[in-house]
């Protein structure tokens, strides 16, 4: 029988007089509800109510633990264990509470000690909800001792408790999603994070509970800085901040200090980590807060090694280390001894650091969070490589193959990994050490495994759009052993997680086998192919392969051609982007106010002559980093001569790999039409077209001369099969109803919308909507070439050793064989100009390169604003590998 009638988010409905008690523990208004456990105590004291007296006595305790009254919590515990005596479910209660006392002290063998008794008793007096809170007691202790997949199984198993005990709409069931959202993030599967935590967030919501809303904001904010969206997730925080300090919630005022310190680290702003951090620290000056107090200062201890301080770094992060060994915090001592690692060796100390980098991976080892894990492996290779021993090179191709392990996740969309913290350090490392050896080729390979991997999951969408691939049918199996994974017992998950393990093996082999045969390979199955294979099938005589690493600390880059390979070490990469970053504003900058043809001449002498560029006609570039964004055409090879684009034809690529399948791919002649030609769309009731999801503020501005572009445009092909689509007509829908698969061109003369933190929502504004990124990817084109006669529609999120995602990819990815884009605003009658003189180009026999090389020769031959760059130099080359 069960006695105990508890109330809240681990007890029975809440009866009176306990109801507002309850209620204000359940909202997290701990001060409030300590008051009013007391005054409840003293009642039944005088009563002599036995049960009710330790129920007061419980959660008053409860409410001391939460208000970080140490003393007063541990008397008020024993108190209610003594007054619990002779009573199994009483008992099971008090130990689990009492496990919460002893977890927010480190003190985990007590607080394990204490849930597992709990969920003894509560199996045998028969208790779901004790069994279920118990549950999730020791799902904490392992989420915060980093077992998260063992956390992950304890919070399961009191989610399903809490729903049959408590209903679907709990406070209890919104606790269990909170925690696992938790779980799944240091998993590494945001997706299921963000899904869990969004329930939560939706149910606290509806409580009205403020204290609820800013715990799980928080949570869920911590998954968009995962996840890339650093805005959207600063916003969140802010909000459980100021909910934290409005409920006097001192415990969720640390945390949520420690996750903005984070997220303002991540973004180089050192100065406001440092202050959040030392907030929460002056908060928890007790040390109450154990976890608290160990976060606290292995985050300080980060933001003083970023700053450069690495004396500072190690004094805080031994004491965050010494914490952590007392208390078993899993993940901090990881973390800790892997930043003291980099410190000491920052310092000189080439055996301490050694020591501290082997411990790091050691106890990594054992927990089964990848973050940790890849961190300490990165620490260890950098120790190494400061002692100069020869496993450096190895312990980094670990971290990359570490990173690379995830892949059957990845294209399952469960990690996204890469794409908000692309973890470069591995590849870096391993780059930089064989470039000092000498070894170009296996450097850019090294290089080429980067780009591949930052690519995978935005194309593993175009694939899901193949229904009947052999791939899809793989990771619709995975898909289902992933799901079935969570639900079957512990001892059966050693079969599905080696049902997994060959499904994965199946995947990659299968993705292997569709890289020979489909014609979409280069933006569908973006796997790195080796250096020999890029000079065979694509250096041809005539052609040179450019491209470039920017690493956290330095850039490096290769000049290729058939027969030979060079890689130099080309200097810091703060220094080198402010130099590329300063002749980018001169470009575009159409007033001629700054010299751009100085600037243009030093990028060169800095980031191209020290690679000795051979007189290749035809150069391929896979550009990085700032210079995703500057068009190599306006560099400036001899001071005072003429741009590099006056004698040479380029091609850009988001990899080596990429630009090799679209080389491979055959030549289609299902073409049936020229050209579809779309120029100034507009609404449906006429004037600037509205897009809901772009969020813009402010109307679309009209493009005069885009409606006569395209005119233009469709009227040089009319022999040929011309279409053509204005304003009104300009819609998603009557595009799609032409079957732009049969068209050889593709026009838009349209703006763009590009969002940096959401490449999703990036797309070409129509009349109705937009033509965004995913309907593009489930495009399926065959056309020679796309124009995208807009506004910085070659732009989009840049991300570090891959370049830029955004909508020149997905239009390969769709199947397109080249795109023109603009790296920078255009005006309107300029674009017009330049699009007229380049179709004529092409409609001479030139390829598209060597049609964008003479409209820009005749460009700089005039007089006039039409000869400065910023009218010529923004329209770059994607792909189009054929015939150039």
């Amino acid at each position: 029988m069960v006695v105990c009638g508890c109330g809240g988010s681990r007890a029975a409905p809440p009866r009176d007089p306990f109801a507002a008690a309850d209620s204000l523990r359940l909202e997290g208004r701990s001060s409030e509800s300590q008051i009013a456990y007391r005054a409840l105590r003293d009642a039944f004291a005088l009563r002599h109510d036995t049960a009710n007296l330790w129920r007061a006595q419980l959660w008053w305790g409860e409410a001391l633990t939460e208000n970080s009254r140490r003393d007063s919590a541990r008397s008020a515990l024993d108190g209610a264990m003594m007054l619990a005596a002779g009573d199994a479910n009483r008992e099971g209660w008090t130990r689990y509470v009492r496990s919460i006392f002893y977890d927010r002290q480190g003190k985990f063998d007590s607080a394990f000690a204490d849930a597992t008794r709990a969920r003894v008793l509560a199996r045998t007096t028969g208790d779901g909800r004790l069994e279920a809170s118990a549950d999730h007691a020791m799902g904490r202790i392992h989420s915060l001792t980093g077992h998260y997949a063992e956390a992950l199984d304890d919070n399961t198993r009191a989610l399903a408790l809490e729903r049959a005990t408590a209903g679907e709409s709990s406070h209890a069931v919104t606790s269990e999603l909170n925690e696992l959202g938790i779980d799944y993030r240091h998993l590494g599967r945001f997706t299921d994070a963000e899904h869990a935590l969004e329930q939560a967030l939706a149910l606290e919501r509806a409580h009205h509970n403020p204290e609820g809303v800013a715990r799980v904001s928080s949570n869920l904010a911590n998954v968009y800085v995962a996840t890339g969206d650093d805005n959207r997730a600063l916003r969140l925080m802010t909000d459980a901040l100021r909910g934290a300090e409005q409920t006097g919630n001192v415990r969720g005022e640390v945390y949520v200090h420690g996750d903005i310190a984070d997220l303002y680290s991540r973004n180089g702003n050192l100065d406001a980590a440092r202050a959040h951090l030392r907030a929460a620290l002056a908060l928890n000056r007790d040390g109450f807060l154990a976890y608290g107090r160990v976060q606290s200062l292995d985050a300080l201890g980060h933001v003083e090694l970023a700053d450069h301080r690495p004396q500072v770094a190690v004094v805080v992060l031994d004491s965050a280390r010494r914490l952590a060994d007392s208390a078993g915090f899993g993940r901090e001592r990881v973390t800790s001894r892997a930043a003291l690692a980099r410190a000491v060796t920052a310092l000189g100390f080439r055996d301490k650091a050694l020591r501290w980098g082997g411990a790091a991976v050691r106890i990594a080892d054992s927990l089964g969070d990848p973050d940790a894990e890849i961190e300490a492996r990165e620490a260890h290779a950098a120790a190494l490589e400061g002692a100069a021993r020869t496993g450096a090179l190895d312990e980094y191709r670990r971290s990359i193959a570490l990173l690379e392990s995830w892949r059957g996740r990845l294209a399952l969309g469960d990690l996204r990994m890469g794409v908000a913290e692309p973890r470069l350090a591995p590849f870096e490392g391993a780059i930089r050490i064989l470039v000092r050896q000498g070894r170009a080729a296996e450097a850019f390979d090294i290089a080429e495994r980067a780009r591949a991997r930052l690519l995978l999951d935005l194309m593993a969408e175009h694939e899901m759009g193949q229904p009947h691939s052999r791939p899809e049918e793989l990771r619709q199996r995975l898909r289902e052993r992933f799901a079935m994974r969570d639900d079957v017992a512990p001892t059966e998950r050693v079969a599905v997680d080696r049902d997994i393990a060959a499904l994965t093996d199946s995947l990659n082999g299968a993705e292997r086998e569709s890289q020979e045969s489909d014609r979409l390979a280069g933006a569908s199955h973006p796997a790195p192919l080796p250096l020999a294979t890029v000079q065979t099938e694509v250096l041809t005589p005539g052609r040179a392969l450019l491209s470039f690493f920017w690493g956290d600390s330095a850039v490096y880059g290769w000049w290729i051609s058939r027969s030979a390979v060079r890689a130099v070490r080309l200097g810091q990469a703060d220094s080198l982007g402010a130099l590329v970053d300063f002749l980018r504003g001169a470009i575009d900058d159409p007033s001629g106010t700054v010299a751009w043809a100085a600037a243009a001449h030093h990028v060169f002498a800095r980031l191209v002559a020290p690679l000795a560029p051979d007189s290749a006609d035809v150069i391929l570039v896979v550009a990085d980093g700032p210079l995703a964004y500057l068009p190599l055409e306006v560099l400036v090879p001899r001071a005072g001569g003429q741009p590099w684009a006056a004698s040479r034809q380029f091609l850009y690529g988001p990899s080596a790999s990429v630009l090799t399948a679209l080389a491979r791919a055959p030549t289609h002649q299902r073409w049936t039409r020229a050209v579809l030609a779309v120029g100034n769309p507009e609404s449906p009731t006429g004037g600037s077209p509205v897009w809901a999801g772009s969020g813009r503020a402010e109307a679309w501005a009209p493009l005069p001369y885009s409606a006569s572009e395209a005119t233009d445009v469709a009227a040089l092909f009319q022999n040929s099969g011309a279409d053509l689509l204005l304003g009104r007509s300009a819609t998603v829908e009557r595009w799609n109803s032409l079957h732009p698969g049969r068209y050889r061109y593709l026009h838009f003369a349209a703006h763009a919308e590009i969002n940096d933190r959401r490449p999703e929502e990036s797309g070409l504004v129509l009349g109705s909507g937009a033509l965004d990124l995913p309907a593009i990817r489930r495009l399926d084109l065959t056309a020679e070439l796309v124009t995208l006669s807009a506004c910085e529609t070659g732009l989009g999120r840049r991300v570090r050793g891959e370049g830029v995602i955004g909508l020149p990819h997905a239009f390969l990815a769709a199947g397109a064989q080249g795109v023109i884009v603009t790296l920078w605003r255009v005006a309107d009658r300029s674009a017009a100009d330049f699009m007229h003189d380049f179709y004529r180009e092409l409609l001479a026999g030139r390829t598209p390169a060597a049609a964008l090389r003479e409209v820009r020769r005749a460009r700089m031959a005039g007089l006039g604003p039409s000869s400065h760059p910023s009218h010529w130099a923004p329209f770059v080359l994607v792909g189009a590998m054929k015939g150039d």
